[in-house]
């Protein structure tokens, strides 16, 4: 075949991408490159541009090529130098445009290493390549999806594994599994933010600080960060082709930490930093207007003995503007807060034979645990026959795509949703005792922890026990949450410490 060079023929030198991994697609586009150009040092052809393409020709759209054949019909150049034919089009738009430019003298020949063609040679040879091409594209497009399919069906995760999972081997497939060492480290990110004390730029160099980088060995920056705390693959659905599965590997976290941490994302949850100084901060409203009462703590100095002395008071905030309500000291209001959880505060044999009672009427519990599962596995059911529904419609292109991924992943939502209630309401149940002594021993141990407790102590006694706090005219009023409401009725309080006879003797 003949190789030299016309010298009224100017190359392009078109190099494109193949779809394969990062690391493999470099290694071809330079392997491309150097062939490409010492096959045109070799043979005297004059090359105008060499352009690099990362674009599938699978579909028409490449912008490159685009560009490429808009030079070529401007004159700029009238030949194409390529490693094979199916680098310029594996489509039939852009082979036709190919094809035209030969018909129509814009494009004078096209080389690779082993063929030209020609302005008078047959079309047929050129033809048959990019047909060839696209008809393997399209039976890799087919055996990909068909095997996709089945992945879908069995719940494998398909593609590279989100950072904190791994690719491997699970039986006699591929799927994900928890990397043990970045894995824990995603968790905690959502966790942490969760909190509503970070902001997604925080949470970076945290991941900085504690070593995590991307799947690529990068530094983890804001936009992937954002992203990284929307991905629902961490709880267990995965988006591939713009539809959500549901996959069998395990979750790194529960749905309910993933929604708390979309809640703080959209704005729904107020990042607030707590410095624990003061215990009641952020607990009590006013009476006045409904703002928060906040806490500030002002130095005195005394001339006479020389001395400074600090006192703490709790006022509003004023945030509505001008509020007439007068302000307590710490002491005035702790003084309060001890009157009100002496009322729930229990001894020692209390707490004993409130744990018996609680076993006695408690009994059945586990009977209605039975009936609860029932319930919910038939609503499992129902859903998965929605789901089954939903797909037949699909396939009868009933409903478009984008319904059906909408709709799709609303109910594996709630179908996740479903069986993590009944694993809590399981869990639950199971550790009931365990709850019931917590709560006898908050109420034994409360004015221990008012009386010696750090701030933080203090403040979650008072979070866990009271709610609805109104500070008015210098008067705290103070409602107390279930179950400790209980304890302050009398007929419970003789039921817990064992009714007594009338005439003992």
């Amino acid at each position: 075949m003949e190789h030299t060079g016309d010298i009224n023929v100017k190359y392009f030198v078109y190099c494109r991408k193949s779809s394969e991994a990062r690391d493999r697609q470099a290694l071809s586009i330079e392997a491309q490159k150097r062939e490409l150009s010492d096959f045109a040092k070799q043979y005297g052809l004059k090359i105008v541009e060499v352009i690099e393409e990362s674009q599938s020709a699978y579909k028409g759209g490449r912008p490159l090529f685009n560009r490429m054949m808009d030079h070529i019909e401007a004159g700029v150049a009238n030949g194409i130098l390529t490693w094979k034919p199916d680098r310029l089009a594996r489509n039939a738009i852009d082979g036709g445009r190919v094809i035209n430019g030969l018909d129509t003298s814009f494009l004078r020949e096209i080389r690779t290493p082993s063929d030209i063609f020609r302005q008078e040679d047959n079309r047929v040879m050129l033809w048959l390549a990019f047909g060839m091409s696209n008809d393997l594209s399209r039976q890799i497009s087919l055996n990909v999806k068909r095997g996709n399919r089945q992945k879908y069906a069995r719940g494998e995760f398909v593609g590279k594994a989100p950072l904190g999972y791994k690719n491997a081997e699970v039986g006699n497939s591929r799927n994900i599994v928890i990397d043990p060492d970045k894995g824990p480290l995603v968790r905690r990110l959502f966790e942490e933010y969760a909190t509503g004390k970070y902001s997604v730029m925080d949470m970076s160099r945290m991941a900085d600080e504690w070593g995590l980088t991307s799947v690529y060995k990068h530094k983890l920056p804001k936009s992937e960060m954002y992203r990284l705390l929307q991905r629902t693959a961490y709880y267990g659905v995965y988006i591939h082709n713009r539809e959500p599965h549901q996959g069998t590997y395990e979750p790194l976290i529960p749905k309910p930490l993933f929604d708390r941490v979309q809640d703080v994302l959209k704005g729904r949850s107020t990042p607030r930093k707590q410095s624990w100084i003061h215990a009641y901060k952020g607990l009590i409203k006013c009476a006045g207007c409904g703002c928060f009462v906040t806490a500030e703590t002002k130095t005195k100095h005394y001339k006479r003995t020389d001395r400074n002395a600090s006192y703490t008071y709790y006022r509003c905030t004023r945030r509505r503007g001008h509020c007439g309500q007068p302000g307590v000291t710490e002491n005035e209001l702790e003084a309060m807060i001890v009157s009100y959880v002496e009322k729930i505060t229990i001894d020692r044999e209390v707490w004993e034979l409130g744990v018996e009672l609680l076993k006695a009427k408690n009994s059945d519990e586990f009977d209605r645990q039975v009936e609860v599962r029932a319930s919910a596995e038939r609503e499992l059911a129902k859903i998965d026959r929605t789901l089954q529904t939903l797909l037949e419609l699909r396939l009868s292109e009933e409903v478009t795509a984008i319904e059906y991924a909408a709709q799709k992943k609303k109910y594996i939502d709630q179908r996740i949703t479903l069986k993590e209630r009944l694993e809590d309401r399981e869990q639950t149940t199971s550790n009931w005792l365990e709850l019931a002594e917590n709560f006898f021993e908050t109420a034994f141990s409360a004015r221990e922890i008012l009386e010696k407790g750090d701030p933080k102590e203090r403040h979650d006694l008072v979070q866990t026990v009271g709610w609805n706090l109104i500070l008015g005219n210098g008067k705290l009023g103070f409602s107390f949450k279930k179950p400790y409401d209980a304890l302050l009725q009398p007929a419970l309080r003789a039921d817990v410490q064992g009714r007594r006879e009338s005439n003992p003797h």
